[in-house]
């Protein structure tokens, strides 16, 4: 019997009832050595206990002095001081200056006492204990002051940073060996349908690679959660309600791909009607409609489409904020950017649409979307996505040069450093092939058809555009011109 959705909702009620139903705050906090922090978001605001640096030091190679002894050097009447010891860097000044004396000092050295100033080894010279100053230099010149840097008692970092190798120095400085961190939300992945295969494994006839559990761990990673289990279950109403159980008793989140539209074969919102209480079982959105969102043993169970595209462009509406908030992060943790829509794109009305596209910078600097029409199961909609457009339910088309807000898939993404526009060509992907190897890391192929190229060169989109020629004679494609 074949199964129909419940009541059909809008993206902003399911956000609505998925908020409401949980509660997305930090799952804990532990704490860890600041070598393993990288990535952590910091539970605790860091407060300096030392000055840093803690002592005044040089900041170069030189002689510490009495600034006021100096005042008058000049290249042609130096100034005479008496030598009376040297500091390295990590030594302890047992040395005074006194007026008409100097020390010799390394970078990073701690000031004598009696010295004020550094004059640079290069505006000296040095005859036995005796050296010659030919420059002039102010108090403090050439010397870091003790918490200058740093005071005792600033705070440093905020809780809910993101510790970066920068924060991480920052907390050495401090001399922290530890730190609080937010526990990383444990997720399970599980992934249903009989006609997956495991990468690695040989692929049988009319299968398919398993490509949900992999792309949706990795996002779920770089929101800052932890994945306990990448699991796959057959078509099978027994097999998927164990494989969830099992996932409930150890996760805080679980979200399967597949199984989830109101097909007689696809048996997830049984199984999590059987464990709790279905939410919402179905979307108003394009990709996405079979999504499902329950409360099973208080946790959340996300149902994601079996489509990589429509899982991915879910996970990343629905599914990544609550994570980062059960992760302590910032909710939104895609950049957005401005580019023109590339060609004119009628959505479909009355659901709000999410249309992948792909980056290119325009020679005038400007950059445009073209949107990725491959659908949701087409892998290459995947490679080529640098983001999607959010196009409202009663909008009727964007329009060729409209501009548009791209959200973007990842933080560090940008527009290709050169762009091919127009036929699939074997001979392109050999060029982008030997283009890799003279530097150009970044080049994007974007496959729209001979005119769809030409039209990009004109628009000032691609640096090469891909056409295939027809030879009027014979009616045949490239191959008469080879």
């Amino acid at each position: 019997m074949r199964k129909i959705f419940h009541e059909i909702v809008s993206l902003d009620d399911a956000k609505s009832i998925l908020w409401q139903n949980f509660n997305f705050t930090p799952i804990g906090v532990e704490e860890v050595a600041i070598g393993e922090a990288h990535g952590r978001v910091l539970a605790e605001d860091i407060i300096a206990a030392i000055d840093v640096p803690p002592f005044d030091r040089s900041t170069v190679d030189g002689y510490a002095v009495k600034a006021e002894d100096v005042f008058g050097a000049y290249e042609d009447r130096p100034v005479k001081l008496k030598v009376v010891g040297k500091i390295e860097a990590g030594d302890i000044p047992r040395v005074e200056v006194g007026y008409g004396q100097c020390v010799e000092i390394a970078t990073g050295a701690p000031l004598p006492r009696g010295a004020n100033a550094v004059v640079m080894v290069e505006f000296t010279k040095r005859i036995n204990d005796e050296l010659f100053v030919f420059k002039p230099v102010s108090p403090g010149e050439n010397v870091m002051s003790a918490g200058s840097d740093i005071m005792i008692g600033e705070k440093i970092i905020t809780k809910g940073k993101v510790l970066t190798p920068r924060e991480i120095g920052v907390l050495a400085a401090l001399g922290f060996d530890k730190v609080k961190v937010y526990a990383k939300p444990k997720v399970a992945v599980i992934s249903t349908g009989n006609e997956l295969v495991k990468p690695g494994r040989p692929l049988e006839p009319f299968k398919i690679y398993d490509v949900n559990s992999y792309a949706i761990a990795s996002s779920a990673m770089e929101d800052g959660c932890e994945i306990i289990s990448l699991t796959y279950a057959p078509d099978d109403e027994q097999k998927i309600l164990d494989v969830v159980s099992s996932a409930l008793e150890k996760s805080d989140v679980v979200l399967i791909s597949g199984g989830t539209s109101a097909g007689a074969g696809d048996l997830v919102y049984r199984v999590l009607e059987k464990l709790g209480e279905v939410l919402v079982h179905g979307l108003a959105v394009k990709p996405g409609k079979p999504t499902a969102i329950a409360k099973c043993r208080g946790k959340l169970v996300v149902g994601l489409p079996g489509y990589p595209v429509s899982a991915l462009m879910i996970y990343n509406v629905l599914v990544s904020p609550a994570l980062r908030a059960m992760a302590g992060k910032a909710l939104e943790r895609r950049s957005f950017v401005k580019a023109k829509m590339a060609i004119r794109v009628s959505p479909s009305r009355g659901r709000r649409e999410f249309l992948p596209v792909s980056l290119v910078l325009k020679d005038d600097g400007s950059i445009s979307a073209y949107p990725l029409t491959g659908g949701s199961g087409a892998i290459t909609t995947l490679s080529l996505a640098d983001g999607y457009v959010e196009i409202s339910e009663d909008v009727e088309y964007v329009d060729e040069d409209e501009e548009v807000e791209v959200r973007l898939f990842g933080e560090m993404i940008k527009p290709a450093e050169m762009t091919i526009i127009g036929s699939h060509c074997i001979g392109l992907e050999k060029l982008v092939e030997k283009l890799a190897i003279r530097g150009f890391k970044e080049v994007k192929l974007i496959n729209v058809g001979s005119t769809g190229g030409l039209h990009a060169i004109k628009r000032g989109e691609a640096d090469i555009a891909g056409t295939h020629l027809l030879d009027e004679v014979t009616g045949i494609y490239n191959i008469p011109f080879v």
